[in-house]
């Protein structure tokens, strides 16, 4: 055990003087949470319209009622179109259109929202489903599969911050390990390493276990950063995201040793790694909700492993949720984890070759 501590501290400390690292894997997603953080303030409530539709009925008008109780959101009047322009144009957070109510049941309801709005226009979605699952007494009008939330309680660093930890998760295992890994094959490191009798699998644990322990570091020093400076709210249990934080990093830390075992040379790597990394900052919805993406392009998001990363770190964090709201993300890490180790171990390399 103690040569295993041994490489686990040679490795963390490897990593801390690798300046290039800890830029790309702490300052820039931190340089993100301070430029969001001014711009949007520190705001612990987000404020909108919702403008309701449809056949005059019970229920909806006991719903414009709890919405006009509340203090974040209002209930203008006005006809379908009218709202559902109004909506269009970004002036109303959420339109609820009712159905016809039959049966002695509960009317349909359809919630349209601005996507262009982002982090906020998720917020005011899961604030009215709350107010009308109230008003329906638990029944839920509408087969929606997420925990709503109150919206006066969730400000737009809640969203912001888990999706910008994933993103530092995600540089911190793909471009910072595959880099450093054929660093190491090109200098000889993993060739001296052969021939000691240190194996293999202690030497792959030791960076696995190395990697946990940036990757929590990274948690504590962004999270820290968001709830001191910019009102960041931790609503769900710590074991919930600290078992998304790990199966975020195992992920990102096998599809690294993946791209270190194809990759030539260290210039080789950082290209793949960028080429993989890049497209899914911007398709994970860490800056923006992909579900008004085009029909086409929702299919490719959902195979991404951050958008997996995403939920899983901002259903515990923004909205309180457990296990239960985040097993099917952590299943999906696991797969892309077990794919890239078995594509890591098949392509690994004690030596370099050429270009």
């Amino acid at each position: 055990m103690t040569p295993l501590l041994a490489m686990v501290r040679a490795n963390v400390l490897m990593s801390l003087r690798n300046r290039a690292a800890l830029f790309w894997n702490l300052a820039f997603p931190a340089l993100f949470i301070v430029i969001f953080g001014v711009v949007f303030g520190r705001g612990a409530s987000v404020e909108f319209d919702v403008g309701v539709a449809g056949p005059e009925s019970a229920f909806r008008g006991g719903g414009a009622a709890a919405g006009r109780e509340t203090r974040s959101w209002g209930v203008p009047a006005g006809g379908a179109g009218e709202e559902l322009r109004a909506g269009g144009e970004g002036s109303r957070g959420v339109v609820a259109v009712f159905g016809e109510e039959g049966g002695g049941e509960f009317p349909p309801v359809t919630l349209y929202y601005n996507a262009t709005e982002g982090p906020t226009a998720q917020i005011a979605v899961g604030a009215v489903r709350q107010t009308l699952l109230d008003v329906a007494g638990g029944t839920p009008p509408l087969a929606i599969e997420q925990r709503p939330v109150t919206a006066q309680e969730v400000s737009f660093m809640d969203v912001f911050a888990p999706g910008i930890l994933a993103m530092s998760l995600m540089n911190s295992g793909v471009i910072g390990l595959a880099t450093a890994f054929v660093t190491y094959r090109e200098r000889g490191i993993l060739r001296r390493i052969r021939v000691t009798p240190f194996p293999l699998t202690s030497f792959i644990l030791a960076r696995v276990l190395s990697q946990l322990l940036i990757a929590g570091l990274q948690a504590v020093i962004l999270i820290g950063m968001a709830w001191a400076f910019f009102g960041l709210h931790l609503r769900g249990n710590p074991l919930v995201m600290l078992a998304a934080i790990a199966a975020g990093a195992l992920a990102f830390l096998a599809i690294g040793f993946a791209i270190s075992g194809i990759a030539p040379n260290v210039e080789t790597a950082a290209s793949y790694a960028n080429l993989v990394t890049f497209p899914m900052l911007f398709l994970s919805g860490i800056f923006f909700s992909m579900e008004q993406a085009p029909a086409w392009l929702r299919p490719i998001t959902r195979v991404l492993p951050l958008s997996y990363l995403v939920d899983a770190l901002r259903e515990p964090m923004t909205f309180g949720n457990g296990f239960a709201a985040i097993w099917t993300d952590l299943l999906a890490l696991a797969v892309t984890f077990a794919i890239a180790m078995a594509v890591a171990v098949r392509f690994f390399r004690w030596d370099s070759r050429p270009a």
